[in-house]
């Protein structure tokens, strides 16, 4: 059995630990020469460090509650509301919990038997003061995470890994144990970060508006190289990528009302029909955010 088989055999049923899993895939890295499916292997498999951005599926959403007495009574885990800690201590992403831990230490049993994962918030007792009745003295402040949250992760990364492999396999079904690929050679190495891209780093169920998406890069302002780099791993033509450099040339500035001018304009109509039609394998609102993350980027307005 080939091992992009055996790996497929693994992510389809839950009787293979995940942990397992992965070390398979950081196998598969290995032998493909691909640093941002290793990188994200052993963030998996050790845990992701402070300063390394998380995946989406990683942040799980909180509500807070806290507990304290007066001379008259006493409450234990009374709601708070996430607006209100929002407010009072100036974080809009409070109420979303980083996991970073390793997930083999993912304790599926003992979360399917909780109620709740407590994530301890006590260095922002000070702040809970200023909207609790000052007659409470505050004893415990704290997030709480569904043990669903916490379990999805497990689910997330088995599924990433599966979505990787087929669609690598479809990519080159006679692949088999991959044998002679790598992604030193470029068109390889662009098509196995496209498919990293849009199954494991999650930017094909990207949503909303592209500064509040999971797509994650970097384009510095007026860097050419910068911008043709993310678009060639994207899956971005290199015929498609000179004719969006050409218009960059003739626009080299957005307007006063940061609409971008009529030429690059019309490459970003183009590649949203290529989005739409499947020319450019990648989904509509992905791809738009993609690109939308690139030019602000490039015109220095992200």
């Amino acid at each position: 059995m080939g091992l992009l088989a055996e790996i497929q055999n693994d992510a389809v049923t839950d009787a293979t630990p995940v942990a397992t899993l992965l070390r398979k895939v950081l196998v598969l890295a290995s032998n493909l020469d691909s640093s941002v499916l290793e990188d994200w292997v052993r963030h998996e498999l050790h845990g992701y460090p402070r300063g390394v951005e998380i995946p989406e599926y990683r942040r799980l959403e909180m509500s807070f509650k806290w507990s304290g007495r007066n001379p008259v009574c006493q409450v234990n885990g009374l709601v708070v509301a996430s607006g209100v800690i929002r407010h009072v201590t100036g974080k809009e992403d409070i109420d979303f919990f980083k996991c970073r831990q390793a997930i083999g230490t993912i304790d599926a049993e003992n979360l399917k038997a909780a109620d709740a994962m407590a994530v301890g918030m006590q260095n922002y007792i000070p702040s809970l003061r200023k909207v609790i009745d000052k007659s409470f003295e505050i004893h415990d402040f704290w997030g709480e995470v569904p043990p669903s949250s916490v379990l999805g992760i497990i689910d997330a990364v088995r599924n990433r890994v599966l979505d990787f492999v087929l669609s690598l396999k479809k990519q080159y079904p006679t692949a088999g144990e991959v044998d002679g690929m790598t992604t030193k050679e470029e068109a390889v190495g662009n098509t196995v970060n496209h498919i990293f891209n849009t199954t494991i780093n999650g930017n094909a169920g990207v949503v909303g508006n592209a500064s509040h998406s999971s797509v994650n890069f970097t384009v510095n302002h007026g860097n050419l190289q910068d911008l043709r780099q993310q678009l060639t791993t994207h899956g971005i033509d290199a015929a498609d990528v000179a004719e969006l450099e050409a218009a960059l040339v003739d626009e080299p500035v957005v307007a006063g009302d940061k609409k971008f001018g009529p030429k690059v304009a019309g490459w970003l109509g183009k590649m949203a029909s290529k989005a739409a039609s499947g020319a450019w394998n990648v989904g509509l609102e992905a791809g738009s955010s993609v690109l939308q993350r690139a030019l602000l980027g490039y015109y220095g307005l992200s």
